[in-house]
């Protein structure tokens, strides 16, 4: 009898937090014959209240609470979860709150489809969804383009009947944003490489200053009922580190990273694929954070089963995008703290395949070098490259960035072979410290020698550090041509009007002396 109580219970429990089918029908749906007007609500007065007044009220309650610090530019997107609002509606405000003070033209909202499986995404061939609190009308201009575009997005009717996941978004965005957008709602099956690079292509053209993506996910399902349960000790503790390192790697906009990142640990975040084709659609110069965190388990005081829930937001910044920030410096202390960690890290690994302790007190760490910096770490072996590897974007501490980039420049450089302990005296270390990264308007507003610089067309992209050009002697075009066939494209490509361009600088300095910044 207590088993079928306790199976009893979960099923209630999963109806009003969060709905954990995958796949109601595993085979493809067929596609739709003839469309509806009207998406009309699934899950008003289960999910979130069905009454208007009593709907308006709970959202602009959860908004009220929502306490944000500025952003450093205006919100080009954000990530929220979709479970029952007295779960997921909290963490979700902080989402929301962040745009509420912005205007948005339209809205393209990812969401995962729970109950049917189908390759690429479906958008439902509708005018308007509805929710208590009235219309939301689709762009269908754009929405009948993106359908008409085989072979990758289409309409699959059967997906959208139950499914909450893009719904509970609705009521949010009605209230922060009123009646003075459209919407262009994709609903998120299965994707793999060709998928994704076909998707984000076509939602890469879409974005502008007046476009919001909304990604709709839950993150860590926890439990026997989600048949996930990778450790039984320290619950709480070990979904949070677990979310974590998915944050870590979404915030880094670390596609490669995020999916191994699922396979290492087979984190069950419903809305993996959305969060992977965000990754693949936002801009290079785009900076995230994390706005709230909570759990199911923390919200009814019970790890047995537990659903994460996470607002993050990704901002453009506001400055001018043709100028470029100072690169705030290191002085001479942290830069040689720097490169002692750097050759403490290549010595220790090489020899032993270990790391060196930060925490040993042999390293004095400043503030700045705890702070998340993009870096690069170059090995030199007598005048000539023997490695170089590095973070564009600021993934993490400057300190860690530093001792990963020793250890991937060394070993993990598929250029070369991995460097030997009989080398490790002929080799002189040189570290990047990056400045934020900023997208310029044109080729003329590069200049070679002082600014680093990344090109990305479709999904080909590169990098050159600002002292490639100086080294090889490359003028602006020798450069530009040289980085269009390292990203595998024709040396002429720049001159592509799609091209874009991305610009930074570098605080350079090696072992034998400081350099100037470049």
């Amino acid at each position: 009898m207590y088993k079928y109580l306790s199976l009893l219970f979960f099923f209630i429990f999963c109806i009003n937090v969060h709905s954990i089918s995958y796949a109601e029908d595993p085979l493809i749906e067929d596609l739709l014959g003839e469309a509806q007007n009207v998406r009309e609500p699934a899950v008003a007065g289960r999910f979130y209240p069905e009454s208007e007044a009593e709907l308006s009220k709970k959202v602009n309650n959860y908004l009220d609470k929502a306490f944000i610090e500025s952003l450093p530019g205006k919100p080009v997107a954000i990530i929220s979860p979709h479970a029952g609002y007295q779960y997921s509606g909290a963490v979700a405000a902080y989402a929301y709150k962040a745009i509420k003070d912005y205007k948005y033209k339209r809205v393209i909202v990812l969401a995962p489809s729970h109950y049917s499986r189908y390759r690429g995404a479906s958008i439902l061939d509708v005018e308007a969804y509805k929710t208590p609190l009235g219309l939301v009308k689709l762009n269908q201009g754009i929405c009948n383009n993106l359908i008409n575009n085989p072979p990758f997005i289409g309409t699959f009717k059967n997906a959208h009947k139950r499914e909450h996941s893009l719904e509970t978004q609705l009521p949010f965005l009605q209230t922060v944003l009123g009646n003075d957008f459209e919407l262009i709602p994709l609903l998120i099956s299965r994707l793999s490489g060709e998928e994704f690079e076909f998707i984000a292509d076509k939602l890469r053209h879409l974005i502008d200053e007046d476009t919001l993506i909304v990604v709709s996910s839950d993150f860590t399902h926890y439990g026997y009922g989600y048949d996930y349960v990778p450790f039984k000790k320290d619950v709480e503790a070990n979904i949070k580190k677990l979310d974590y390192g998915a944050f870590e790697r979404i915030l880094a906009l670390d596609f490669d990273g995020f999916i191994n990142y699922k396979k290492a640990t087979g984190i069950t975040a419903c809305g993996f694929m959305p969060v992977a084709l965000l990754m693949k659609v936002l801009p290079g110069n785009v900076q995230g954070k994390i706005l709230q965190y909570d759990t199911s388990g923390s919200i009814l005081g019970d790890f047995s089963s537990s659903v994460s829930y996470a607002s993050i937001v990704f901002t453009r910044n506001s400055e001018p995008p043709d100028i470029i920030g100072d690169n705030n410096g290191l002085n001479k202390d942290e830069r040689l703290t720097l490169l002692k960690v750097a050759r403490d890290t290549l010595e220790s690994y090489v020899k032993e395949g270990k790391r060196p302790d930060l925490n040993s007190g042999e390293y004095t760490l400043s503030p700045i070098m705890k702070e998340k910096r993009g870096v690069f770490v170059t090995l030199n072996k007598n005048g000539n490259l023997r490695g170089c590897i590095g973070h564009i974007q600021p993934r993490e501490q400057l300190v860690k960035a530093v001792m990963d980039n020793a250890i991937n420049s060394s070993t993990n450089d598929g250029r070369f072979r991995p460097v030997d302990a009989g080398e490790l005296d002929e080799i002189q270390i040189d570290i990047s410290v990056l400045s934020p990264i900023k997208k310029i308007s044109g080729v003329d507003k590069f200049i070679p020698g002082e600014h680093g610089i990344i090109i990305r067309l479709g999904g080909m992209s590169a990098v050159f550090l600002p002292q490639v050009a100086t080294e090889q002697g490359w003028d602006r075009e020798d450069t530009l041509s040289q980085l269009c066939n390292k990203a595998g494209l024709p040396s002429y490509a720049w001159k592509d009007e799609s091209m874009e361009f991305f610009v930074f600088t570098a605080e350079v300095f090696h072992e034998e002396k400081t350099l100037v910044m470049k």
